[in-house]
């Protein structure tokens, strides 16, 4: 009787105290990363927060390893309303989060006021070791991004949106499936959630603007609408909506009449016959007359301007039966710009059937749900997309003396001879003991392997400084502190705009277990086409996952740090459209015994030089004349690219050599040439893709620069989202011709200095950093302008 009373007395306690406890609090939406809370992880990410002084960003990358990102020009305000942006690379799904000050004393502000741990509970900035914290949390997860914050994987479209999504955001979706949309539509409606540089934009796929985002355009500020146009520079697509609203939606985005040409920014409304985009669409339902943007039916004289180049995507005519192209892709540096003359979120498209085919159309394989196949590559490499096996083949490296069988071979050779007759000769003969050869024996043994251990020491190398060459002299050069560093690197430059980027993806080797700092060094040759740098930033490269095949976790390394800060280019260090020029650098990157690091180093500048236009018959498609390398360096390889046909140039093209007659060279279909495919008697052969092989860099680069040409998925089996930003297959137009070549010696190198415990990682003088042994895999593209001639 007594245990049933004490387990009633036991139930009410827990009754009593279950109803005494508060209702658990909701977490606060992280919708202040990213743009609205969407990011992706290994990409550049915006947080903005209220000005901190000295403000740092903790969070962790692909590796698992914390990563201190230093923003130290960000200043500190008394206004709570004011935000700033910081930027990092939240290397994995729910990445933690923390904000702080490096400063002592400083304010402990967080941007929207929340302030919330890593589980989910409120923290108001208690002071840690390592500064004040203004905000601990996590990125979001991997979810719905319709219903919230989230992170974006790599194999979803991301698409912002200005205005009315017009549909995209149901692409994929199906309420009896319940299956969400496949793909991620970011719409902005307020302009304070928009990064204030091109690197908040890492990750985006392509921004939409609609005449209904006016309200948001007109509130961006200078640096917003710059990072817009350098996203768009760099290799942004852009979809923009000109109906009737066009006069208000040029006038919000100053940013967007500096991308067009000149005759459309100064056209007008016209009113515009439906029956083009009706074909087009392949639309049963017929469509009123509409206004919409009088777009160019050429763009320049001569039907060509160096500035920008059009392709008229649908062709129509205004209600006066005049002929007037109703939508046109413009291609501006290394991104397009699709411009529809019509406004889409109005009537009469709001109720019309195929509006979103009509998207899906102009927008080419962007939005499609079939994104290919990729599981069978999976089982066979370990990873689904092609930045996977680009890293295989990256991080592999050999500090052993290779040894042949033959060498071998006289080894054990040498092992006989010399116990046989040591045995026989001196043990018997000399010393006249046969009991002595149990001693001699194994003492050769020993002495022989001894030597073989000694030969077999990593290989050592003296490595240049940054300030000398390889064939510098001795004095001059570092000891070898058996670092190890292989990359590819892709320099690409638009010679109309002359807008230039850069993408280099290093791996970092060390043999024994050391501490480095890690600097990117722009070669002579880099620094005398590149002026008014935008940003220069290194940092680490990769998430785990199923694309790049996984990565192990790394707890044996201590935090290191990136310090991101103005880079000081001449005598202002703000660029001319109001934005900041940001660099970086990593500091004590701690290195475990034979492991490697993954660094990717980003530039986008301007060029100095001009390029003259190549030639083009007017009846064919064959370009003629002369060709002219624009460049201070031999180009290896190379090759003159024009829409589907290929011309093989010499294998070395000097810097500044003349092509005289480019017709004579030896001519191909590009995409025989990638796949190299051969013709037979009867039939073609072509050569599979492999996705197992990790020994042919040439492929791998050739692959990354022109996935789309050879059927992408189709022909390699992988994807290519991660390093989809290099691929140039859309910039090769009938306006334009792309020139490709490999180059002796990198436009961009890694600067290491080995750092001691506790020793001071900030100089970063130029003899205290040294360039590690490695291959480097350097390739340059640079896009000519074709011009039409007649005879």
């Amino acid at each position: 009787m007594r245990f049933v009373l004490l387990m009633i007395a036991a139930v009410f306690s827990l009754v009593g105290t279950v109803s005494a406890q508060d209702p658990p609090a909701e977490t606060p939406a992280v919708d202040f990363v990213g743009i609205n809370g969407h990011y992706r992880a290994g990409r550049w990410t915006a947080v903005r927060f209220a000005p901190i002084a000295d403000a740092v960003l903790e969070t962790t990358d692909g590796d698992g390893s914390t990563v201190f990102y230093e923003q130290d020009f960000l200043g500190s305000s008394n206004d709570a309303d004011a935000a700033v942006f910081g930027y990092c690379v939240p290397g994995t799904e729910a990445a933690p989060l923390t904000i702080r000050s490096a400063g002592k004393g400083a304010a402990s502000k967080a941007s929207s006021g929340d302030q919330v741990d890593s589980d989910g509970l409120a923290d108001r900035g208690e002071g840690g070791g390592d500064g004040q914290v203004a905000l601990k949390t996590r990125f979001p997860e991997v979810g719905t991004p319709a219903e919230g914050p989230a992170m974006i994987p790599d194999d979803m479209p991301w698409v912002v949106v200005f205005g009315d999504p017009l549909g995209i955001e149901t692409i994929g979706a199906n309420e009896l499936l319940d299956r969400d949309a496949s793909i991620a539509v970011t719409r902005v409606t307020e302009a304070a959630s928009i990064p204030d540089h091109v690197l908040g934009f890492s990750g985006v796929d392509m921004i939409v603007v609609t005449g209904s985002g006016v309200g948001v355009l007109e509130k961006l500020s200078d640096a917003q609408g710059s990072a817009i146009g350098d996203w768009v520079r760099g290799g942004g697509q852009l979809f923009v909506t000109l109906g009737g609203s066009a006069p208000k939606t040029l006038e919000a985005s100053p940013w967007l009449v500096e991308l067009l040409p000149k005759s459309v920014a100064s056209s007008s409304v016209v009113r515009m016959d439906p029956s083009g985009l009706e074909t087009f669409a392949n639309s049963q339902s017929r469509l009123s007359p509409f206004d919409g943007w009088q777009l160019p039916k050429t763009i320049g004289a001569g039907g060509i301007t160096l500035s920008s180049v059009g392709e008229a995507l649908i062709a129509g005519r205004t209600s006066r039966r005049i002929g007037l192209p109703l939508a046109v892709r413009y291609t501006i540096a290394m991104g397009r710009v699709t411009i529809v003359s019509a406004d889409l979120d109005a009537s009469p498209f709001v109720d019309w059937p195929e509006r979103l085919d009509l998207i899906t159309k102009l927008t080419g394989d962007l939005l499609t749900e079939d994104r290919g196949e990729v599981s069978s590559s999976f089982r066979l490499g370990g990873y689904s997309d092609l930045s996977g096996q680009v890293r295989r083949s990256l991080d592999r490296f050999s500090t052993k003396r290779n040894v042949s069988f033959s060498i071998i071979a006289l080894v054990i050779a040498a092992l006989i001879a010399l116990v046989a007759p040591l045995d026989y000769l001196f043990v018997r003969r000399v010393l006249g003991n046969p009991l002595l050869g149990w001693a001699t024996f194994p003492v050769v043994a020993i002495l022989l392997s001894i030597a073989l251990v000694i030969a077999a020491n990593p290989r050592r190398t003296s490595l240049a400084t940054a300030e000398s060459n390889d064939a510098a002299p001795a004095s001059e050069q570092s000891e070898d502190s058996l670092l190890r560093a292989n990359a590819v690197e892709f320099l690409d430059i638009d010679g109309s705009s002359q807008v230039g980027r850069l993408f280099r993806w290093s791996y970092l080797y060390s043999h024994p277990a050391q501490t480095v700092s890690v600097t990117a060094n722009r070669s002579s040759s880099l620094d005398n086409i590149s002026r008014d740098i935008e940003f220069q930033m290194l940092g680490p490269f990769g998430a785990p996952g199923r694309s790049m095949g996984g990565i192990q976790i790394d707890s044996w390394s201590e935090p290191l740090h990136v310090p991101v800060s103005p880079l000081m280019s001449g005598s202002d260090d703000a660029s001319d459209s109001g934005g900041l020029r940001l660099a970086s650098r990593i500091d004590s990157l701690e290195l475990a015994p034979r492991s490697s690091k993954s660094i990717a180093a980003q530039m986008q500048f301007r060029t100095t030089f001009e390029v003259a236009p190549v030639k083009r018959r007017r009846t064919s498609d064959s370009l003629q004349g002369s060709l002219v390398n624009p460049l201070e360096v031999d180009l290896l390889d190379s090759m003159l690219i024009y829409q589907h046909m290929v011309y093989l140039l010499p294998t070395r093209f000097p810097a500044g050599a003349t092509v005289k007659e480019i017709d004579r060279m030896r001519q191909k279909n590009f995409r025989w040439q990638l796949s190299r495919q051969r013709a037979l008697e009867s039939s073609s052969q072509t050569e599979a893709w492999d996705v197992t092989r990790s020994d042919r860099p040439e492929r791998l680069a050739e692959m990354l620069m022109f996935h789309d040409v050879v059927g992408g998925a189709d022909y390699t089996g992988l994807q290519n989202e991660i390093l989809g930003q290099l691929d140039m297959t859309d910039l090769l137009t009938k306006e334009q011709c792309i020139l490709v070549g490999r180059c002796a010696d990198p436009w961009l190198t890694l600067g290491v200095k080995t750092t001691s415990d506790g020793a001071d990682s900030g100089d970063d003088s130029a003899n205290a950093f040294a360039t590690p042994v490695g291959e480097t895999q350097s390739w340059v593209r640079v896009i000519l302008p074709v011009k039409e001639v007649r005879r």
